[in-house]
C-alpha cells in the first residue's frame, strides 16, 4: 500500500515540476502573448487528464474493452477508406474526402480518411491494429474453438493493414513493426515473419527515393524534408537551452506551418532541456513500472498479455516520436496517455467475477479495483 502511494505521489511531483517548467517558459518567452494562451490551454488539458485519472474507475479490464472499441473504429474507417479507393478507380465521385493524393505511388492513391493527414491516420491505425493483436492473444482459446472468430480476426487485420499501406506512412510501419516484434517476443519468445514484412514496407514506400542522384537528395527524400526542420529546431534549442521558447512558439518564431516532426526536439525547443528531461523521466518510470508488473504477472496470463501489449506499444510509439510531433494543445499526447494509464498499471489485482471474461484464470478472473 505504501509503495502504491509512493508511486502516485512521485507521479504528481513530476507533473507539478512540468507545470512549473511550462510557466517559466511562458514568462521568459519572446512570443509571450501566443505562448501564454497555449500554455494556459495546455495546463487546462493537463488538469483535466489528471482529474480523469484520479476519479474514473480505469482498470486493465476496462482497457481491453477500449481495445475492442478501437478495433471496431479502425475497421470501419479502413472499410470506408478502401471503398474510397475503389470508387476512385471506378471514377465515381464518392468518398473523395478520404483521398489525399489520387496517384501517389505505384499508381495507388494516398489516403488520409477523415484526419486530413496520412501520418495521423497511419498512427491511428497502429493503435487499432495493436488493439486487435492484444485481443487476438487474449481470446486465443476461444479462437481455437471457433474458426469463425479466427477468420474474423484475420479479415479485420487484413483490412486495417491494407489501409495502413495506403497511407504510405513509413514511421507508422516502423512503429507497428516494433510493437509486433516486442509483443510476439514477450508472449512466445520466438520470431515471426509479420514484423519483418512490416519493416520492409518503408523500403517499398521509399521507391522514388532511390531514383534520386546525390546522397544528399536521397537523405532529404527519405526524411521527407525533416532534416531541414530538425536543423532549424536545433538552432532554436541552442539559443534557448534551459526553458525553451515557450509552448506554441515554434510556428510564431519560424513562420513555418509544418511542425518539427520530432516530439523530443519539438519539446526541447519549446520547453528546453528542463521540460524534455522531465518528459523522458516520466516515460522511463512508466516503462520501468510496467516491466516490474509484467514480471509479477507471469502466472496470470491475461494480465501479462495486456501489460506486455502496453509495453510493446510504448516502445513502438517512442520510436515513432522521432519522426512525428505528438504535441496536442502544447504538451505531448503521449504524456496524457501515460497519466491515464498509470493507475491501472499500479493496481495489484483482486478477484473479479465477469461472465465468460478472458480475465478468468483457473475458475476466477482478475479485478483491478482497490481491495476493501
Amino acid at each position: 500500500m505504501h509503495r502504491k502511494e509512493y508511486f502516485l505521489r512521485h507521479r504528481y511531483v513530476l507533473i507539478a515540476l512540468q507545470v512549473l517548467v511550462v510557466t517559466m517558459a511562458a514568462l521568459f518567452s519572446i512570443t509571450r502573448e501566443t505562448t501564454m494562451f497555449v500554455s494556459l490551454r495546455s495546463l487546462f488539458f493537463l488538469l483535466l487528464v489528471c482529474s480523469l485519472s484520479a476519479f474514473l474507475s480505469w482498470t486493465l479490464e476496462t482497457f481491453t474493452r477500449f481495445c475492442f472499441c478501437l478495433g471496431l473504429a479502425g475497421t470501419f474507417m479502413s472499410i470506408v477508406t478502401l471503398a474510397s479507393v475503389v470508387c476512385l478507380k471506378l471514377r465515381l465521385n464518392l468518398l473523395t474526402f478520404a483521398i489525399g493524393h489520387p496517384n501517389y505511388l505505384y499508381g495507388l492513391p494516398q489516403v488520409t480518411s477523415c484526419f486530413g493527414n496520412p501520418n495521423t491516420f497511419g498512427i491511428f491505425l497502429v493503435f487499432c491494429i495493436a488493439s486487435i493483436l492484444i485481443l487476438f492473444a487474449l481470446y486465443r482459446e476461444k479462437r481455437e474453438k471457433n474458426r469463425l472468430i479466427a477468420v474474423s480476426f484475420y479479415i479485420v487485420l487484413a483490412l486495417q493493414l491494407s489501409a495502413l499501406f495506403l497511407t504510405f506512412s513509413r514511421a507508422a510501419f516502423i512503429a507497428l513493426a516494433l510493437f509486433a516484434s516486442c509483443f510476439i517476443w514477450f508472449n512466445g519468445r520466438r520470431y515471426c515473419y509479420l514484423p519483418m514484412v512490416l519493416a520492409l514496407a518503408p523500403i517499398l514506400i521509399s521507391k522514388q527515393t532511390f531514383e534520386k542522384g546525390s546522397m544528399t537528395e536521397v537523405l532529404n527524400a527519405l526524411s521527407s524534408g525533416r532534416i531541414k526542420l530538425w536543423a532549424e529546431a536545433l538552432k532554436l534549442f541552442i539559443q534557448h537551452p534551459l526553458f525553451g521558447t515557450g509552448l506554441g512558439s515554434w510556428f510564431t518564431i519560424t513562420g513555418n506551418h509544418l511542425s518539427v516532426h520530432n516530439t523530443y526536439l519539438h519539446l526541447a525547443v519549446e520547453l528546453g532541456l528542463a521540460g524534455l528531461t522531465l518528459y523522458l523521466v516520466f516515460i522511463a518510470l512508466f516503462l520501468r513500472d510496467i516491466q516490474k508488473k509484467m514480471n509479477q504477472a507471469v502466472l496470470f496470463k491475461s494480465r501479462y498479455i495486456v501489460l506486455s501489449g502496453l509495453y510493446s506499444l510504448c516502445i513502438g510509439l517512442l520510436v515513432h516520436q522521432l519522426f512525428e510531433s505528438y504535441l496536442y494543445h502544447g504538451l505531448p499526447l503521449f504524456l496524457f496517455a501515460v497519466i491515464l494509464l498509470y493507475t491501472p498499471v499500479q493496481e495489484s489485482g483482486t478477484l473479479y467475477h465477469f461472465r465468460k471474461s478472458p480475465w478468468r484464470e483457473q475458475g476466477t478472473s482478475l479485478n483491478y479495483r482497490k481491495a476493501g
